[in-house]
């Protein structure tokens, strides 16, 4: 029977990235996912994700955040491919609202530069831009946005180059303690390893049978659309 140090259980942005960190220290692992990769079943696929310095929801976001970016340059400079593009954001929305109010006290608790502009000045750079008098932005000068599935190839591409074994179309059936290990049985055999790693998404309360906690699965649906032409108005580069 195959042996492992670490077995993961879904390969999209959190297991594809964890297979890539786990074989670069050298353990040996076992990758399992119940899709082709670029599939549209999970969390990870589509054109685009944004990623933003100045974290809204709270200042402890951070340093996660500026981690988070240190690690996707390395990607990008491993992988020979771009992932990452830093073209700025604004967070629009009233002055005392949340998004606003929780972007600046991110930027003041971290010392990040920002600048906070109102709609006349917003629409003088952004022409593409017009929001609502009584509304206010805020420029985070390091958002931009992550190409997931492109993220998610160079991920797996390396995890494999480093000695990651990778299955797809295989999903993880059941597992259970095997001693100070695991067990797992997928839909092509069975196997142990040290630890079992569960990132597999809305399909996580599948594999904790018997462990009640609270989780929910809710659809989010995501829209990329094409802008009219306007003169480039919308390139990233404006």
């Amino acid at each position: 029977m195959d042996r492992y140090d670490v077995v993961i259980a879904g390969l999209g942005a959190m297991g594809s990235a964890s297979a890539y960190h786990l074989a670069a220290r050298g353990r040996r692992v076992l990758g399992l996912d119940r899709f082709a990769p670029r599939h549209t079943q999970g969390s990870s696929h589509g054109d685009s994700r944004i990623i933003r310095e100045m974290y809204f929801e709270h200042p402890l976001y951070v340093p996660l955040v500026q981690r988070a970016y240190e690690l996707w340059s390395a990607l990008e400079h491993d992988a020979g491919a771009p992932l990452l593009r830093m073209n700025g954001g604004l967070m629009i929305g009233p002055r005392e609202g949340m998004l606003v109010s929780g972007t600046l006290r991110s930027a003041t608790e971290h010392g990040l530069p920002y600048e906070l502009l109102a709609p006349r000045e917003v629409l003088a750079r952004w022409p593409a831009f017009g929001i609502a008098d009584d509304y206010v932005a805020v420029l985070d000068p390091r958002a931009g946005f992550l190409r997931p599935e492109a993220c998610i190839d160079a991920h797996l591409a390396l995890a494999g180059r480093l000695g990651a074994e990778l299955r797809f179309e295989e999903p993880v059936l059941e597992w259970e303690p095997d001693g100070e290990g695991v067990r797992v049985r997928t839909s092509s055999g069975t196997c142990v390893a040290d630890r079992l790693l569960l990132t597999a998404g809305a399909w996580t309360r599948g594999l904790l049978r018997g462990v009640d906690l609270p989780l929910s699965v809710e659809r989010q649906v995501t829209f990329w659309l094409d802008p009219p032409p306007a003169g480039g108005a919308y390139e990233p580069e404006r």
